[in-house]
């Protein structure tokens, strides 16, 4: 859908695009670009510039050391020294010295996987897997290798660990821990060329330890002159423990696993220095090292002193009540209500009957057995806090809390990991099955950050010309890509003058991509700009030149946004997904509809193509019946009438693309919506075929017809005063998905420059139309897990969670 070209949305938004791309045309020379010639190589190339090749080589990171160039590439050459001597010292601390690995993991590759992927699974450089994969020398990875990963020791600032192999796959370690509250400071004065990654080596404490007591380092650079005050730590204890393999189950996370061994996931990364930072992938069937003595699980239920406790308690079910409810009410699952109430099981769940409800006493002894994503949610302490803190952030009093967590008898630690039972999700923003901290972003804002982001989009400008208005707007009707653009353009504008009032220093360059069928404006864009001064990149729309940005900054940790694409196969992690995928909007409407579901009579319509939204239906309610079609494409009214349950609730889906089966079914169910058969339509894939143009909008709203949806309307009065008053027209979907996308990426720089950081901590955010919670999938990307439910009711379209479940 286009926006209307009415002048003064066109003047303005081509105004504000000329005004950018001209701007973002003359960059910095602090850099250079330089085009080989035949027969040049790294070591002249850095003669004719005087600059070291380590330096060339940290920009350009396709290129490798002692690599032939071809003519024709493109290198990026720094010319500014200061920067020549950051990059030295960069460089010097990546250059940390490995000793002999302390182990080795066997990896089989996969498809789409590369050198560079496995090194960030793995925590290793591309060097260290090829050092004992001798064949990558000369070979491409291939899928089905099967490599040797090495695994090395990795000393902490806060804890020492001495490995020493007993003859039997153990290892037998003494750890020196150290308290979290310095002790003593030390004042330092820093010297010529020294970085914060030398002193805390120096000082044998972590960076972050350092900036903690030292806040303009979060903004600026250490330099010459600068004095520090650097912590010291006390020693307070040391422990031996023997260190065992442990092969990881399904559905285990680091969380569950620190919490079921009785140590914190710090520990956790510390033994299994594998485990990557950036995410917290855990594969089933990896092995990690843990302490042997933990191994026995020690949340002993019987032993918690909860014999005062009864295992059950009477409740008279009140009208309108449902297992959904009570769920939120007790935290007691439908399939748990049922076991221990036989009636419950037969005849449903009816007002006026008495039915016993298992108390957390009860839940803890039948749940222990399995610690994992499947049974629990899991919280990790935070530095200071009580037992006060955990029990308002958690909403549990400490007893219940301590039920499912005998551990804390022994006192609260940071890093614990504690665990709840799954049935408590609702009330908590809930990532990977890990509870997250409530975060308000604005609130948050750090103005000391400045964000430099990168916008690539098909303007086509060169197609249009901008000083012929009459023939401009004809040309941006003509085209899709134009249109869309600058939609989304136009709502990233408005986002920017919001977020610079609320004190965001804001560098936003701007680039026109050209054609979407050809990568060749992306490359030179790319090839010009200093890449690495940009925290993140959002677009371009078409999925090859996505591909091209994101092979470009993935060895930077640059994050490249999507504006339009759900999860693709890419093949790089630095990808953000901005619109959710089909199937996490097809588990969005069964889960909504399994939170409603009191046993009303469920059934399918669903043509050939459509077979595995079907198939997802059924397996979440097996007693769903299927209706079949003539020649898949007209209902067997008959059978469907056959289907139907009288003076009961009846829950129909339609899986279609044909808009012809989509007004027919319509049209059919709606005519058998009666007083004594209610009817309820729904779709977990929402397509043309149910558009509001097509299909009778009357007969959607007396079906109360609900579907996910990756955008909800467009409500917000404000947003919209806004924008008419700036570009004389309402805002499209896509104005204010430029707006929400642009609005989400800076105000989480703001809260903390590193996008891949802030996802792990933030969860679902919502501004006007759209809503983000990304959740890494590794070498896929991250990928936007959050939708909505939108439902037709009384001739509007609201969200469906905001409507009452007619009973």
């Amino acid at each position: 859908m286009g926006i209307i070209m009415n002048s003064k949305f066109f003047k303005t938004v081509l105004s504000f695009l000329v005004i950018c791309l001209v701007t973002a045309s003359s960059y910095a020379q602090k850099y250079k670009t330089h085009p080989v010639k035949r027969g040049e190589s790294l070591e002249s190339i850095s003669k004719t510039y005087n600059v070291a090749i380590d330096d060339i080589l940290i920009y350009n990171k396709e290129i490798k050391k002692g690599q032939k160039l071809s003519p024709n590439t493109i290198l990026i050459v720094p010319m500014d020294k200061k920067m020549a001597a950051v990059t030295a010292s960069l460089l010097e601390e990546k250059a940390v010295e490995q000793e002999k690995p302390i182990r080795f993991i066997e990896h089989k590759a996969k498809k789409r996987e590369t050198l560079y992927s496995l090194s960030k699974e793995y925590n290793v450089t591309e060097d260290d897997i090829k050092r004992y994969n001798k064949q990558l020398y000369s070979e491409q990875l291939k899928k089905g290798t099967v490599l040797k990963i090495p695994v090395y020791k990795k000393v902490a600032a806060s804890t020492t660990v001495i490995n020493s192999t007993d003859g039997s796959n153990t290892i037998a370690n003494t750890v020196v821990t150290y308290e979290d509250t310095p002790d003593k400071f030390i004042n330092y004065k820093v010297k010529k060329r020294e970085t914060l990654y030398g002193i805390s080596k120096q000082f044998k404490v972590t960076q972050d330890q350092i900036k903690k007591y030292n806040k303009s380092l979060y903004s600026d650079d250490v330099k010459k002159g600068m004095t520090l005050k650097i912590p010291h730590y006390k020693k307070v204890e040391v422990k031996e423990f023997v260190l065992k393999p442990y092969v990881v189950k399904a559905k285990e996370t680091r969380w569950s696993i620190a919490n079921k061994f009785g140590i914190t996931v710090d520990s956790l990364l510390l033994l299994n220095p594998e485990l990557p930072k950036s995410s917290n992938y855990l594969a089933e069937g990896q092995q990690l090292q843990l302490p042997e003595k933990n191994v026995l699980y020690r949340d002993s239920i019987v032993k918690t002193g909860t014999s005062d406790v009864p295992a059950f308690i009477t409740y008279t079910v009140p009208p309108k009540m449902t297992f959904y409810r009570l769920e939120k009410a007790y935290g007691i699952s439908e399939d748990k209500i049922k076991e221990v109430n036989p009636l419950v099981k037969e005849k449903g769940l009816q007002e006026g009957m008495k039915i016993k409800i298992p108390t957390l006493k009860d839940q803890a002894s039948t749940d222990s057995q399995a610690i994992n994503s499947d049974n629990f949610i899991f919280y990790v302490v935070r530095q200071g806090q009580g037992e006060m803190s955990l029990v308002r952030d958690l909403g549990v009093s400490f007893s219940e809390l301590t039920t499912f967590n005998p551990a804390l008898k022994d006192g609260i630690k940071a890093g614990m990991s504690l665990k709840l039972p799954k049935t408590r999700s609702n009330n908590f923003n809930i990532k990977n099955s890990l509870i997250l901290p409530k975060i308000n972003l604005v609130d948050s804002i750090n103005v000391a950050i400045k964000p430099k982001v990168m916008v690539l989009l098909p303007f086509r400008l060169d197609l249009i010309d901008v000083n012929n208005t009459s023939s401009a707007k004809k040309g941006i009707e003509k085209r899709t890509d134009t249109n869309i653009s600058l939609s989304l353009y136009s709502g990233m504008q408005l986002a920017l003058e919001s977020l610079k009032q609320k004190g965001i220093s804001i560098d936003v360059s701007t680039f026109d991509t050209q054609s979407t069928s050809s990568v060749d404006a992306v490359k030179k864009v790319l090839a010009e700009e200093n890449v690495a001064d940009y925290s993140a990149v959002i677009g371009p729309l078409d999925p090859a030149s996505i591909q091209e940005v994101a092979k470009k900054t993935a060895g930077l940790q640059i994050p490249v946004i999507s504006p339009n694409l759900a999860e693709q196969e890419i093949g790089f992690g630095n990808t953000f997904y901005s619109l959710p995928s089909d199937e996490v909007l097809r588990k969005k409407v069964l889960d909504y509809v399994s939170s409603i579901y009191t046993n009303q009579n469920i059934v399918i319509i669903a043509d050939s193509k459509h077979k595995a939204e079907s198939d997802a239906i059924t397996a979440r309610f097996p007693k769903a019946k299927k209706v079949g079609l003539i020649k898949d494409l007209t209902i067997n009214i008959n059978k469907l009438k056959w289907l139907l349950v009288r003076n009961a609730d009846n829950f129909i889906f339609v899986e279609t693309s044909n808009i012809a089966l989509s007004k027919h079914a319509t049209s059919v169910i709606n005519s058998l919506n009666t007083r004594d058969t209610k009817i309820r339509m729904f779709t977990t894939n929402i397509n043309k075929a149910f558009d509001r143009d097509d299909v009778d909008n009357m007969l959607l709203s007396n079906l109360n017809f609900t579907y996910p949806a990756v955008n909800k309307e467009i409500t917000d009065s404000e947003f919209n005063s806004l924008y008419r008053s700036k570009f004389g027209s309402n805002p499209n979907k896509y104005a204010a998905r430029g707006y929400d996308i642009m609005y989400d990426v800076l105000l989480k720089l703001a809260y903390k420059n590193d996008l891949f950081e802030v996802s792990k901590i933030v969860g679902e955010t919502e501004y006007i139309a759209n809503k983000f919670n990304y959740t890494n999938k590794q070498n896929a990307g991250f990928v936007n897990t959050a939708a909505y439910i939108m439902q037709y009711n009384d001739m509007k379209v609201i969200e469906a969670e905001k409507v009452e479940p007619k009973k």
